[in-house]
């Protein structure tokens, strides 16, 4: 009776298109143990992409030694049909990282199969959930070095679809940069606008030493008669918050559409030196849920929930938006790392808007203000955050102890400045300054704008340890950390 209702249950997990409920599913299938497993084995023989799914969303939640054996088992087995081996491999490597050796490929009729049946997979996945891609490639990571390649090598056998010229273009966006050349390559040969929009926009978000490729690319698919690609009816807006303490800056992209058509949003945080630390967005917003658009050089706050603090936002040009996410990518580029993979699917939404990335703005001169004056900048409101954080600084606090000679504590301000804020640190400081002065400027702060930048100038005018600014950047960092590190009490005793 048991197994009837497993069978019925595994049916409906075929009919099911949601993500969602079919979790849901796959979890009521999967509490029945045991009894599941064989009523998964008898169905590995599909060639139905919405089953297979379904069956590795079960295998996931069953007792996994057991499962992997018996899977492994099918595709060793040379009874089992082809169909049946495909769909065990299938559900090894993709739902269950397990590695899909030689020894069990040996007897299939067709070696690629698996790769395209995993290309399969995917496409299905995607057309209920584009962000699947994510989770696909982080998988393939954790594969053997040469597996991308046999997915590569497949993907020209498998029938035309825009979700795999998505893949493509992620990889071209990997670090392993023959996978990247490979891929550019074959969206060269893909004479879809898909693909001419995936070139598009490759050109602009690629490394110096691969964005050439994406041009060539473009170029040959326009000589072969592919039409250019079509901006959509999207006005796109650009909030960026200061830079915080850290180096951190927030970029909103806002697309409000024309007509009836859902809102876009694709947020990148940036952090100095790192690059694009994290990225999220959506291509479905209602009015609603899009951010207020504030009058330029109006600065406005967004709270946010619990503890944290609001963010505050600026409207600003389109090509300052552009130009901050430009050097956050040059930054990757410096390092040899790459952007996160939400970031390498979503930016074709603001690469490929028709709206041109002209000038910024000219360059504000700093003023000849004192180095005094400039360190008087972090008593700016937009410089709130700003004070170094260290596990140094809260160890200076329990040597100094709540009472200390004043000289003591500047001398040892000085050490911490020559010891910890070396060439590299000092330009990311600089930076972070001339980008507070573009912020400032934007919000109709001229002064305090040119203040900031002459304390990015002011930060190459001597060793780090004469600098007023960064002196009391770290001044700052160690007031807090004596709240750290005594109590208010002590505190009070030592004033």
């Amino acid at each position: 009776m048991e197994r009837r209702a497993l069978e019925a249950a595994f049916g409906e997990l075929a009919e099911i298109t949601e993500t969602d409920r079919q979790a849901q599913q796959a979890a009521e299938i999967a509490r029945h143990g045991d009894a599941a497993l064989p009523v998964l084995v008898a169905l590995l023989n599909t060639a139905d992409p919405q089953l297979r799914g379904g069956l590795g969303q079960v295998a996931m939640q069953l007792d996994r030694r057991q499962v992997v054996t018996t899977l492994r088992g099918v595709a060793r087995s040379h009874t089992s049909s082809d169909q049946a081996r495909l769909t065990a491999l299938t559900i090894l490597d993709r739902f269950l990282q397990e590695p899909v050796d030689e020894a069990l490929l040996t007897g299939l009729s067709d070696s690629d199969a698996v790769a395209r049946q995993s290309l399969s997979e995917l496409t299905h996945a995607m057309a209920n959930d584009p962000f699947s891609v994510i989770e696909y490639l982080n998988q393939l990571a954790e594969q053997p070095p040469e597996v991308p390649g046999m997915i590569l090598a497949a993907l020209p056998q498998m029938p035309p679809d825009p979700h795999l010229v998505t893949l493509l273009r992620m990889f071209a966006q990997g670090a392993d940069p023959r996978v990247a050349r490979n891929a550019l390559d074959q969206l060269s040969r893909t004479r879809t606008v898909e693909a001419a929009v995936a070139l598009a926009s490759l050109t602009v978000t690629l490394p110096p030493h691969l964005a050439p490729l994406a041009e060539r690319g473009l170029r040959k698919l326009r000589l072969s008669g592919v039409p250019a690609p079509t901006p959509g009816a999207v006005q796109w807006h650009v909030l960026l918050s200061p830079v915080d303490g850290a180096g951190a800056q927030l970029a909103w992209f806002v697309g409000t559409p024309d007509g009836d058509s859902p809102g876009r949003l694709l947020s990148i945080l940036i952090r100095d030196p790192e690059g694009i630390v994290a990225c999220f967005g959506s291509t479905a917003m209602s009015d609603a849920e899009l951010p207020p658009l504030p009058a330029p050089d109006h600065p406005y706050t967004i709270p946010q929930p619990g503890d944290t603090p609001p963010i505050t936002f600026l409207q600003v040009p389109f090509e300052v938006g552009y130009q901050a996410v430009q050097e956050a990518l040059a930054w990757h580029w410096d390092a040899g790392t790459v952007p996160p993979l939400e970031y390498r699917l979503l930016n074709p939404l603001i690469w490929t808007n028709g709206q041109t990335a002209g000038d910024p703005g000219a360059t504000i001169e700093a003023v000849a203000y004192t180095p005094y004056q400039t360190a008087a900048l972090l008593d700016h409101p937009a410089f709130t955050s700003w004070f170094w954080q260290a596990p140094a600084l809260v160890d200076v606090a329990q040597q100094l102890g709540p009472r200390h000679d004043p000289a003591v504590r500047a001398a040892r301000i000085a050490e911490l400045a020559g010891a910890h804020f070396g060439p590299a640190v000092v330009a990311s400081y600089q930076r972070r300054l001339h980008r507070m002065s573009t912020w400032l400027s934007l919000a109709a702060q001229p002064e305090a704008a040119a203040l900031a930048a002459a304390a990015a100038e002011g930060l190459a005018g001597g060793p780090p340890e004469t600098s007023p600014f960064l002196l009391r950047l770290i001044g700052i960092g160690l007031d807090i950390a004596f709240i750290s590190a005594f109590s208010a009490t002590d505190l009070q005793r030592s004033a």
